[in-house]
């Protein structure tokens, strides 16, 4: 229904207007349309409606298509991450049942090793597929409340969970972002992040706006600039690692920004100075997006050129306010609203909430209560009611029974100029049961100085919350969506101090 409506509404308003590029194919209205009808008659003549589909590739123009096609098939894509082990991957196909694959090339021996008896298709062969009757499919895409996405979260702790998405959930999220961001029909987008990730759905936004989105194949800085140039990017989403690597790119003096007008950034804090960095070398406008994938993608938003002043807790992020269509609490521990400036658990409602985990009702009930969704994250009110966000519950060290909050020892870390990035975890204590440790990225591997790191958090921080221990990288490990692998950090730490210790 709405997928399909999107590709309809565009073929009406201009069909050789331009709905998709990459570096291999430009997509007009007309051959979007032409593609996502031919998948899908060949998706309904090989499967049942409601069966799963596994979508295993790169980023490319044709995993969007797939999406499509699969809905006005009625049934359900499954993007895969191809970075996934052999395991991990099997676990997910274990658990959802797929009924075919549609699979880069790269990967077809291996899927076909793993389970040879999975129908599979090269999605390169999208563009090849004969066409069909136009109104042949045109009339299927199911209703508001079937499923069309299964998106597995990045499993940062445990198992991934399969987020299930209805196309009433991708509507209500397209004209919130049509409401809060704006984007005319026209406005080029660049995709610079997996497309089998949740912020897949700002792209299905952008299309949903008439916007020609242009996929990114994968993220490097020079990639990156060249693509802004080349193909005329006004807006763009990225997370604030990439922001970082353009703005340290050698190619960034000669690149022609002159058309990007709007930088969205999200996943991740956009320190204050690399806001004003970026603001000022590429010369857009930046939005914050605050999302979650359960929540159905962005749900928050910081509009640009909005003062927000001192963040009621130090080290808070600004995220602005609710998008169309989200509601908004922020609870206690007895599920009770905080005052303004108390720090509690941030719940978002709404009709873009997933529908459930899938196959997991436990974890489902564990976050869906009375129609509103524990986002896990932490965060407070200003008195102008913009949400400011503190950490994910989960990253809350609790040291000698006091809440430390990571955000708040990484804002003092920044305060360097030798510090690049910083991320604080906690390490277990036999004595106070939690420590923060701190992994410090300095701006070149000599100007790392741990008795500097030590004296900002003796200047700015009490006693408690100073980390037992700083540990240079050489980069902050983050998954490919630009957030940061805790976990591995945490066990990283455990395994550092340890060996430290045994040959003290």
């Amino acid at each position: 229904m709405w997928l399909t409506h999107i590709v309809r509404r565009g073929l009406d308003r201009d069909p050789e207007a331009l709905a998709l590029r990459d570096s291999r194919r430009d997509v007009s209205w007309r051959r979007l349309d032409r593609d996502v009808r031919a998948l899908a008659s060949r998706l309904r003549h090989d499967i049942l409606p409601g069966s799963r589909v596994l979508v295993l590739s790169g980023n490319r123009v044709e995993v969007l298509e797939t999406y499509v096609a699969c809905a006005a098939a009625g049934m359900v894509a499954v993007p895969v991450n191809p970075a996934l082990t052999d395991p991990e991957l099997g676990a997910i196909v274990e658990s959802v049942e797929p009924s075919a694959a549609v699979v880069e090339a790269g990967f077809v021996a291996r899927l076909g090793d793993l389970f040879p008896g999975l129908p599979l298709m090269d999605i390169a062969d999208v563009a090849a597929l004969p066409d069909e009757e136009p109104e042949s499919v045109r009339a299927e895409g199911g209703g508001p409340t079937d499923p069309v996405l299964i998106l597995h979260t990045s499993a940062t702790t445990g198992r991934a969970k399969g987020v299930v998405v209805d196309q009433r959930s991708l509507q209500v999220n397209a004209l919130s972002w049509l409401a809060d961001v704006g984007p005319r029909p026209g406005t080029v987008f660049l995709n610079a992040g997996p497309l089998f990730h949740g912020s897949v759905v700002i792209a299905l936004d952008h299309l949903a706006a008439g916007g020609t989105v242009c996929v990114l194949d994968r993220f490097t800085p020079q990639g990156c600039l060249a693509a802004l140039q080349r193909w005329e990017v006004e807006q763009a989403f990225l997370v604030p690692s990439m922001v970082r690597l353009l703005l340290e790119a050698k190619g960034l003096a000669g690149t022609d920004l002159t058309k990007l007008r709007l930088l969205l950034h999200g996943a991740a804090p956009m320190p204050e100075e690399l806001a004003r960095q970026a603001h000022e070398l590429l010369g857009a406008d930046l939005q914050t997006i605050f999302g979650i994938t359960e929540g159905g993608g962005p749900v928050l938003t910081l509009r640009p050129h909005t003062a927000v002043g001192e963040p009621p807790v130090p080290g808070a992020v600004c995220v602005g306010l609710p998008m169309l269509g989200v509601g908004l609490r922020i609870i206690d521990g007895e599920g009770r609203d905080v005052p303004t400036g108390v720090i509690g658990e941030i719940q978002v409602a709404g009709d873009g909430l997933m529908q459930s985990y899938w196959k997991n009702p436990e974890a489902t009930a564990d976050v869906l209560r009375g129609g509103r969704l524990g986002t896990r994250d932490l965060g407070c009110l200003d008195a102008d009611g913009r949400v400011w966000v503190v950490d994910r519950r989960n990253d809350l060290i609790l040291r000698g029974g006091q809440n430390v909050y990571p955000a708040e020892i990484e804002h003092v870390l920044r305060q360097s100029p030798d510090v690049a990035d910083v991320v604080v975890v906690p390490l277990p204590s036999r004595l106070w049961g939690q420590t923060p440790v701190a992994f410090v990225q300095p701006v070149s591997p000599e100007r790392f100085d741990e008795s500097d790191l030590l004296g900002r958090c003796v200047d700015g921080l009490a006693p408690y919350k100073r980390p037992s221990h700083f540990l240079p990288v050489e980069s902050i490990p983050r998954n490919p969506a630009g957030k940061v692998l805790r976990a591995r950090l945490r066990e990283r730490a455990s395994e550092i101090i340890v060996d430290r210790e045994q040959t003290a």
